[in-house]
């Protein structure tokens, strides 16, 4: 087996744009960028276990978002157009579907399939073979954002004017708030914690889409939040903000 190149630039390429890794089942998946291919490590020495490469017969550069995993699949979207499922354990593809939008954002796994959000939509896929279980139009111009999944919910901005919620089995919509700019919300406890425009943190009751409060510190722009023991975290310039979690 190969070993990851020791050079940063030859391995996360020339314009250092880096994409997240994701840990589970004892291996760290993540894209490698310089050889339009995704990759699962060892995490103990970064020994490349398997490498693939989704545009294996074009001559594309790949752009990769943050992929996830659920039982033994690894899901990956990239540009352009294309939704990836491997085998976690060989990389061998289970299946590959090219979408009708070449802006995919990064998907998220759950029990009822994968999410994958576009630029102008969401959809869910059928997590054994790829189909359509729904697909939703936001009439959106996302770019940036990533959705979150709880409770059965689907958390997403359309980056022009309203954070959406959406069934996660129908893709029904259950409300829309007021929200300009991208941002990946999380949520805790019912409530979905969303930074505005890198300038306020927003608290929305995930069941009504009321808004609890709103923080807007004296330095921006904010980071978005993490959540950990009932305490919310968020960065700006200069500073860790901790806050106490909406009750």
């Amino acid at each position: 087996m190969d070993s990851v190149p020791s050079s940063r630039a030859g391995f996360f390429g020339p314009t250092g744009s880096v994409v997240p890794p994701v840990a589970a089942d004892r291996a760290i998946y993540t894209p490698l960028p310089a050889t339009d291919s995704i990759a699962s490590l060892d995490p103990s020495d970064g020994t490349i276990q398997w490498q693939k490469t989704p545009h294996e017969d074009d001559s594309v550069s790949v752009e990769f978002n943050r992929p996830a995993v659920k039982d033994d699949l690894i899901f990956v979207t990239s540009w352009p157009q294309r939704v990836t499922a491997y085998r976690t354990d060989t990389g061998v593809k289970r299946w590959q579907r090219e979408l009708d939008e070449q802006t995919l954002l990064p998907p998220v796994a759950t029990e009822e399939g994968v999410v994958v959000p576009s630029r102008t939509s969401v959809r869910l896929l059928d997590a054994a073979d790829g189909s359509d279980l729904w697909n939703r139009s936001l009439d959106g111009n996302a770019v940036e954002s990533a959705p979150a999944v709880a409770s059965g919910t689907i958390f997403v901005a359309d980056e022009r004017e309203f954070l959406h919620a959406l069934d996660l089995v129908t893709g029904k919509p259950l409300w829309t708030l007021p929200f300009d700019g991208p941002t990946s919300p999380v949520v805790a406890d019912d409530i979905v914690y969303a930074v505005r425009s890198a300038v306020s943190l927003v608290g929305i009751d995930a069941k009504s889409g009321e808004k609890r409060f709103e923080y807007q510190p004296s330095q921006v722009p904010l980071s978005a939040p993490i959540v950990g023991d009932g305490v919310l975290y968020v960065t700006n310039r200069n500073r860790v903000i901790a806050l106490e979690e909406a009750t």
